[in-house]
C-alpha cells in the first residue's frame, strides 16, 4: 500500500509501485515543515501560521485523496471569513479575500502534484461546457488587454486583475469538483456536504432574523450582502425540489422539502426582489420539466394569497418597487411608459442607456471587444456589465456558455437512469435559469459565495453525463461481446456503433 499510484483514477485506491514515490512526500513534508517553523520566527505571526499550517495540511490531504480536498472547499466555500487588505493593492476599491480563495490554489496545487505523479497530463474531463468557459475567458483576457493598451481613464488595471482572478477561482473549482468525482457514489457523499453546509448557512442566518434589517451569509465584511445570500438559497431550494420530484420513497421526500423549508424562511427576509423572480423561475422550470404541474397551480395560489400569508416587510419591499407618484419615470428607447419604480430599481433601466451610449454613440469603438474587465464597473446587471467589459464578443461567449451548461444539464438528466443523478441534473438546469433571471439586476455570475458553489454543482452534473455515457458505452460492449458468443444461426449480425453519447 503507498500513496500515489491509483487503479481507480484520481484520489482512489491508492497502491504505488514505485519504491521512489513515498521518500519524495516524505522529503516534501519535512521541508515545508522547516519552512513553516523558519517564517514563524521571522513573522512571529500566530495567525498566518496557522493558516500555512492549515494550508499545507489541506495540500497534504489533497494529494493522497483529491476528493478529501474537494471536502474541505466545500465547507469552506460558504464558512471561511474574509479579510481585508486595504486597496494598495487593488486600486480604488478595497481588497477583501477570503480563506477559501488561498485553498482553491492550494487545492489546486494538490492536483497537479497527484497528476504529475501518477502520469497524467489532463487538467480537465471531458465536457461540452470547456469550450465555452475557455472562449468567454479568452476574449476577457483578450478585452483586458486593449484597455491596458488604450490606457482607459475608467479602467484600473489592478481592479481588473483581481476580478480575473477571482473568476479563474470559478473555473478552477469546475475543474477540480470534475477530478474529484469519479461515480455515482462520489456525487452522493459531495451532494450531502453540500446540503449539510446549506443547512448551517440557512440556520445562521435565520438566527440573524429580527436582528439585522436584512439577512446575510456568514463572516461578510462591511455589513451584509442579501442578494448573495438570496442567490445561493435559490441554488440550494432548486437542487433540493429537483430532487424531491425524483425521490423514490417518502421519507426522502421529506427531507428534501425540510430542507426547502429550512432554506425559505432566511429566504424570505433577505428581502432581495431579484432572489424572488430567480426562485419563482426555478420552481415553475423544474416543476414543468418534471411534470408536476400541481406545484406550478400551488405556486399560483400562493402568490394570489401572498399578501395574506407573507410577512409584512416582503410585503412592503415588493410594493415599493412600484411607486405611482414619487417613483422614478421609466424609459423604454427613449419615450416614457405608464411606470414609475423605486431609485433602485430605475438604475437598472439606466444602466442599458449608458451601454447604449458608451457602445454606440461613440463611434463604435468598444462595440465588438468592449472596454475590458472592470471598466465602468458596472453592479446592476450582469448582462450589461459583460456588454460593457467584452463588448458584443463576449456577450456572444458568455450566452454560448450558459447554452452550454444547460445542454449539458439536459442530456445529464435525459441519459442517467439513477434517480438522485436526475434530480441533480434537472436542479442545475433549473438553477442556471434562475440564475439567468438573478443576474438581470445584479452581478450574479461574478459573486464569490453564489458562483463556487453553482461551478460545483455544475462539475457534479458533468460527472453525471460522463458517468450515464461510460454505463452506456459499456452495454454496447457487453451487447457486442454476448452476440460474437451466441453461435449464428445462418445469418451474420453486424453492430454497428455510430453515436457517441445515448440517443
Amino acid at each position: 500500500m503507498a500513496l500515489f499510484r491509483s487503479e481507480r483514477g484520481i484520489g482512489r485506491g491508492e497502491i504505488a509501485e514505485s519504491q521512489l514515490e513515498v521518500p519524495i512526500f516524505v522529503v516534501g513534508l519535512v521541508i515545508c515543515s522547516v519552512l513553516l517553523f523558519v517564517q514563524h520566527l521571522y513573522f512571529g505571526n500566530l495567525s498566518m501560521t496557522l493558516a500555512f499550517s492549515i494550508s499545507l495540511m489541506v495540500f497534504g490531504t489533497t494529494v493522497i485523496r483529491v476528493d478529501y480536498g474537494v471536502y474541505i472547499l466545500l465547507i469552506a466555500m460558504l464558512l471561511s471569513p474574509e479579510i481585508e487588505a486595504g486597496n494598495a493593492y487593488s486600486g480604488e476599491r478595497t481588497l477583501s479575500f477570503r480563506y477559501d480563495d488561498i485553498l482553491i490554489i492550494v487545492i489546486f496545487m494538490g492536483v497537479m502534484v497527484k497528476l504529475a505523479f501518477e502520469g497524467r497530463l489532463s487538467l480537465w474531463q471531458p465536457s461540452p461546457i470547456n469550450t465555452g468557459i475557455i472562449l468567454y475567458y479568452s476574449i476577457c483576457i483578450a478585452s483586458t488587454l486593449l484597455a491596458w493598451e488604450r490606457n482607459l481613464g475608467a479602467w484600473d488595471r489592478r481592479t481588473a486583475f483581481f476580478i480575473m482572478l477571482k473568476m479563474l477561482e470559478f473555473y478552477c473549482v469546475f475543474f477540480l469538483c470534475g477530478h474529484a468525482v469519479r461515480n455515482l457514489r462520489d456525487v452522493r457523499y459531495q451532494v450531502i456536504l453540500f446540503f449539510i453546509v446549506s443547512v448551517i448557512v440557512a440556520g445562521y442566518a435565520a438566527s440573524t432574523v429580527g436582528v439585522t434589517p436584512r439577512v446575510s451569509a456568514p463572516f461578510e465584511k462591511g455589513g451584509t450582502e442579501p442578494n448573495t445570500l438570496g442567490g445561493y438559497l435559490v441554488l440550494v431550494m432548486c437542487i433540493s425540489f429537483a430532487l424531491m420530484t425524483q425521490a423514490p420513497f417518502m421519507w426522502q421526500k421529506i427531507l428534501f422539502t425540510a430542507t426547502i423549508g429550512i432554506a425559505f424562511y432566511p429566504f424570505l427576509f433577505t428581502l432581495s426582489r431579484a432572489s424572488y423572480l430567480a426562485f419563482l423561475v426555478g420552481i415553475v422550470t423544474i416543476s414543468f420539466i418534471s411534470r408536476r404541474f400541481v406545484f406550478i397551480l400551488l405556486v399560483g395560489v400562493v402568490l394570489a394569497c401572498s399578501t395574506l400569508i407573507m410577512p409584512d416587510k416582503v410585503i412592503e419591499r415588493v410594493s415599493y418597487t412600484f411607486q405611482h407618484e414619487t417613483g422614478q419615470q421609466v424609459k423604454v428607447a427613449g419615450r416614457e411608459v405608464p411606470l414609475k419604480v423605486d431609485k433602485s430599481t430605475h438604475e437598472r433601466f439606466l444602466v442599458w442607456r449608458k451601454v447604449g451610449f458608451l457602445l454606440f454613440s461613440i463611434g463604435g469603438l468598444y462595440t465588438w471587444l468592449g472596454g475590458g474587465v472592470s471598466w465602468e464597473s458596472v453592479l446592476d446587471s450582469q448582462y450589461a456589465r459583460v456588454i460593457l467589459e467584452t463588448g458584443l464578443l463576449g456577450l456572444a461567449a458568455f450566452l454560448f456558455m450558459q447554452y452550454r451548461i444547460l445542454r449539458t444539464s439536459r442530456e445529464a438528466y435525459r441519459w442517467t437512469n439513477d434517480w438522485f443523478s436526475r434530480g441533480i441534473a434537472m436542479g442545475v438546469f433549473g438553477a442556471t435559469l434562475a440564475l439567468v433571471v438573478h443576474s438581470i439586476g445584479t452581478i450574479s455570475f461574478l459573486i464569490v459565495r453564489i458562483m463556487e458553489p453553482y461551478w460545483f454543482l455544475v462539475a457534479i452534473c458533468v460527472a453525471v453525463r460522463n458517468d450515464a455515457i461510460a454505463r452506456h458505452w459499456a452495454r454496447l460492449r457487453a451487447a457486442a461481446h454476448a452476440s460474437k458468443a451466441t453461435p449464428s444461426s445462418g445469418r451474420e449480425e453486424t453492430t454497428v456503433v455510430t453515436a457517441s453519447s445515448p440517443s
